[in-house]
């Protein structure tokens, strides 16, 4: 019986230990970011409107931002790899690991619900969207460093074309790399005192896809 006991004990400290784990996942994410704000990207704003405090700390913290993921994205896998490692215990035991796992769950849930930064952050989004649109505005990364650039559309098309025309840029007629493809190909195919027959379509891409 103390045998089972342990078994049961040691069982359960590994599934409450996997659950506690997604309890503090937030917290761990939250603080990630905070640790990252002395490295934000500088927000330049080259247009007429003006974006608060909170729009402006919401951009600077730059295109690879991920906000935290709410409890609906992993509660289902998390419940049905919990029902899974109950599922190898003794059945006795099991409906009793079920309301445990079950009271956990629900705290994860209440707990995701209390922190409010995703919802921040999620509406901050939203309200420069809705800003963006009505405004013709756009945002995009510097040249030269990490910063965020918000610029009106019909200025940015401006500033591409004086540099376009600047540094006598043109556009041609026909993409040229196919036909380069073909030509490497080609010398490849007759290196066969170089290169292996076997070993030539090491040496060239079959279907290149060219990205403008």
């Amino acid at each position: 019986m103390c045998t089972l006991c342990c078994v049961e004990e040691d069982i359960y400290n590994k599934l409450n230990q996997k659950l506690d784990m997604l309890i503090t996942h937030t917290t761990t994410i939250r603080k990630q970011t905070e640790k990252k704000h002395n490295t934000h990207a500088r927000v330049i704003n080259l247009s007429n409107t003006t974006f608060n405090h909170e729009h402006v700390h919401t951009l600077s913290l730059g295109p690879s931002f991920a906000m935290e993921k709410g409890p609906k994205y992993y509660i289902n896998n998390l419940t049905i790899d919990t029902e899974n490692a109950i599922r190898h215990l003794d059945p006795k035991i099991q409906n009793t690991f079920r309301h445990m796992a079950t009271n956990k769950i629900k705290q994860i849930i209440t707990t995701n619900r209390s922190q409010t930064t995703h919802k921040i952050y999620q509406h901050n989004l939203k309200q420069i969207k809705n800003i963006l649109q009505k405004d013709n505005l756009t945002v995009t990364k510097a040249d030269k460093n990490k910063a965020i650039v918000i610029i009106n559309k019909t200025m940015l098309e401006q500033k591409i074309q004086t540099f376009i025309q600047e540094n006598y840029i043109i556009t041609l007629p026909k993409d040229p790399n196919d036909q380069f493809h073909k030509q490497i190909q080609h010398d490849i195919l007759r290196c066969q005192t170089i290169i292996e027959r076997k070993q030539q379509t090491f040496y060239y891409i079959l279907n290149p896809q060219h990205h403008s």
